[in-house]
């Protein structure tokens, strides 16, 4: 399955070159099929390992694209393809197994996390890069990993000034027996914590292109506040669930399942290396110079 967005649609429905872009993104993403399922299914491999599960079974393996503009933050329709497998479980576990949780707040977690998995590999920072990989136990003995790989093309002419961005996205339900007798409590909460602090490294990394001259300040301000309101959103569950984020950072990097340990440091030192070269490049900055101070001053990352 392929879907694009419908700003990109557009476009491709009026010349047969803008068509032939698009579909040269889809197939060179395709051709790639076969070396990110490899080095997914290593990644998968070596996360397990970490967290002392050596009986795990795979119950569904998928993958599915999406085309849009690079400054675009939507993806609900993969998004909803993944989460509809994870309702699907249920049928597939077996019934010695609880089944994941699916309730309309544990979904929209996950449709955020293949959101941030996602934006993750359409960044072209080298701080969000290990972000496009996601591994989260749903519950005791259900494992979902999301894997995100992005090709993009520049044509002004065809797209205007913006790069078009083709995304696959990876996903692999998988269980484990051993792992219900080793674990005594799912939180849904701990999905959310970890996505908060990987957000809050994309958003500062946003920063940190802006710097490199890779964005523009229209592009850093249209994403900015998409992330910022993702933020809100993830943040107002947390709020709700009384879970604060401090206890993410004490626990033991084997229950974090690949989340970093140092979110907080990596996000700081992004933006305050981005506010000194964006002091050099004059005043056209400043907006975002100052969000940025007030954000590092509020202890935002």
């Amino acid at each position: 399955m392929a879907c694009r967005s419908a700003s990109v649609e557009r476009v491709a429905d009026k010349t047969v070159k803008a068509k032939e872009q698009v579909n040269k993104l889809q197939e060179m993403i395709k051709a790639q099929e076969a070396d990110n399922k490899s080095a997914f299914f290593k990644n998968i491999d070596s996360h397990l390992a970490d967290a002392r599960v050596k009986d795990a079974r795979e119950i569904s393996y998928n993958s599915d694209v999406k085309t849009e503009y690079t400054s675009e933050f939507s993806l609900d329709k993969i998004a909803a393809v993944v989460t509809s497998a994870l309702k699907a479980l249920e049928k597939a576990t077996d019934k010695s197994v609880k089944a994941p949780a699916t309730s309309p707040d544990a979904i929209a977690a996950y449709t955020d996390l293949v959101n941030r998995v996602a934006e993750a590999a359409k960044s072209s920072s080298n701080a969000a890069a290990s972000l496009s990989f996601s591994m989260n136990r749903l519950s005791p003995g259900v494992f979902a990993f999301l894997y995100a790989s992005s090709v993009n093309i520049k044509d002004d002419e065809t797209f205007g000034s913006e790069a078009v961005t083709t995304t696959a996205i990876y996903y692999r339900l998988m269980q484990s027996i051993d792992d219900v007798k080793q674990q005594a409590a799912f939180g849904q909460a701990l999905i959310d914590a970890k996505n908060l602090i990987d957000m809050k490294i994309l958003q500062a990394a946003l920063t940190d292109q802006l710097a490199d001259g890779k964005l523009d300040i229209d592009e850093w301000t249209k994403k900015d506040d998409a992330y910022s309101a993702a933020i809100r959103k993830i943040q107002a569950r947390l709020d709700a669930a009384k879970f604060e984020t401090a206890r993410l950072r004490a626990m033991p990097k084997a229950a974090l399942l690949g989340a970093p340990a140092s979110g907080t440091e990596v996000s700081e030192k992004l933006v305050r290396s981005a506010i000194r070269r964006l002091s050099a490049k004059g005043d056209a900055y400043k907006v975002v110079i100052q969000t940025s101070e007030a954000r590092l001053k509020s202890h935002y990352y």
